[in-house]
């Protein structure tokens, strides 16, 4: 991508720093900009109705059956739109080193807002001040979630990324790595904003914040030229409430006579591991991920957790629900025609578990036993910064139906319904 030296300023985001005074005999340490983004209009045509983001273009999976008087299917309604607010625009900077480290920064927004009601804004994706040492290297602000293999990415041109396959998600976090050779370990520490976990008032950072421990993760990774290989273990600690109104019944048991607040802590924690790679072998690039874990709500995986009824007079009983999950991605790395195939599974792996009537469930896909996708692409490459590319996109989801028996329900393999997503999209890149 050509990167351009830029005056100091970018869309009013930035300003040149202020410099310390210097010795008129001391040269003013050097600071460097690049710049770097692309525009990227995409056009699409879907056969049915989906569940998805951002005015569709980040699609989950298709929707269910919803029919009418006749037993006709509502959602198997075909729809098209054209989007460009994934253009991007960044920022590389250099600053002078200090503390024996090379220090660098990266700043970068687009247009997809934070929430569907922002779209057309512009919003933060990555904000990070990076500092690295011959062995060791500290990032501080926004990146990839860590569950992001951020060197192991599709090669899909849409939003959505592989999602619910692929995590897809950006954290504000502090981020340790230290270098054995080949060997790379590293702690982080994380914490939510515009990906929130879902809870008891909607998407809300507070859960986590409530809980005073930040999303923590580790990571291993062996890397070679061509290879890579690594495994990640994840945690999260959420508290859903901090008060609970608990009613206290008459004599016959069904009048409320009155309702008290107490204040609660009870907290869920949850863990994922994952394994990914990537090899290089001449112009074929081979990628892989595979997922255990449960919440991964915020990722844009399916999982979540269920609250039951009260225990114990002011607690709450938490379990989760998550998914198993794997793709691969396989393309051609170099030429003017560069093909490719993304396919991704999905399970859910509390599917059919017995549940009380009362029970509340946060999260996504409950209902879905497993989703799987098919996503061959094609990019046209005439030159560096202008490239066409066009893909079919087709998903499948389970779904079951609710069954309810004495004050419980479960859910049991009911249909398939599937979606093509027929893409073609323009990008220039500067």
């Amino acid at each position: 991508m050509k990167q351009l030296k830029l005056l100091p300023v970018m869309v009013c985001l930035m300003a040149q720093p202020a410099f310390a005074q210097q010795d008129a005999n001391t040269e003013a340490p050097k600071w460097t900009y690049k710049m770097s983004g692309f525009i990227d209009p995409q056009f699409w045509m879907d056969t049915r109705e989906v569940v998805s983001a951002r005015e569709e273009q980040m699609l989950f999976y298709p929707a269910p059956k919803k029919l009418d008087a006749d037993g006709n299917d509502i959602n198997a309604q075909p729809s098209n739109n054209a989007l460009a607010i994934t253009a991007r625009i960044g920022m590389k900077i250099g600053a002078p080193d200090l503390l024996n480290a090379k220090i660098s920064g990266y700043l970068e927004g687009d247009f997809t807002g934070a929430t569907n009601d922002g779209i057309n804004m512009l919003r933060l994706r990555h904000a990070y001040l990076n500092m690295r040492w011959e062995k060791s290297n500290l990032l501080l602000g926004q990146y990839w979630h860590p569950m992001v293999a951020h060197e192991v990415m599709p090669g899909t041109r849409p939003l959505n990324m592989g999602i619910p396959f692929h995590p897809y998600s950006r954290y504000v976090q502090a981020r340790y790595t230290q270098y054995f050779g080949g060997l790379e370990l590293s702690g982080i520490a994380a914490f939510q904003l515009d990906n929130k976990a879902v809870g008891p008032d909607g998407g809300s950072t507070a859960y986590l914040r409530n809980s005073c421990i930040p999303e923590l993760n580790a990571q291993l990774c062996y890397r070679t030229d061509n290879l890579l290989l690594g495994a990640m273990f994840n945690y999260v600690l959420l508290q859903p409430r901090t008060s609970v109104d608990v009613k206290f019944y008459g004599l016959d048991g069904t009048t409320v006579e009155s309702t008290k607040t107490y204040k609660t802590d009870t907290k869920i924690g949850s863990t994922a591991v994952s394994v990914f790679g990537k090899l290089n072998v001449s112009e074929l690039s081979i990628q892989f991920q595979g997922i255990y874990g449960d919440n991964l709500t915020e990722q844009g995986l399916m999982g979540g957790y269920i609250e039951s009824e009260l225990q114990d007079g002011n607690k709450y009983k938490y379990s989760n629900f998550g998914t198993t999950t794997f793709w691969v991605d396989l393309g051609r790395t170099k030429g003017v025609c560069r093909p490719g195939l993304f396919a991704g599974y999905g399970r859910n792996n509390s599917f059919g578990d017995d549940l009380n009537a009362n029970d509340k469930v946060f999260g996504r896909g409950i209902d879905i036993e497993y989703v799987w996708r098919v996503q061959p692409r094609v990019g046209f490459y005439p030159s560096d910064y202008l490239n066409f590319f066009a893909e079919v996109e087709y998903t499948n989801a389970a779904y079951g139906k609710k069954i309810e028996d004495a004050g419980k329900y479960h859910y049991e393999s009911d249909y398939n319904v599937g979606n093509y997503r027929f893409i073609v999209a323009a990008v220039l890149n500067f």
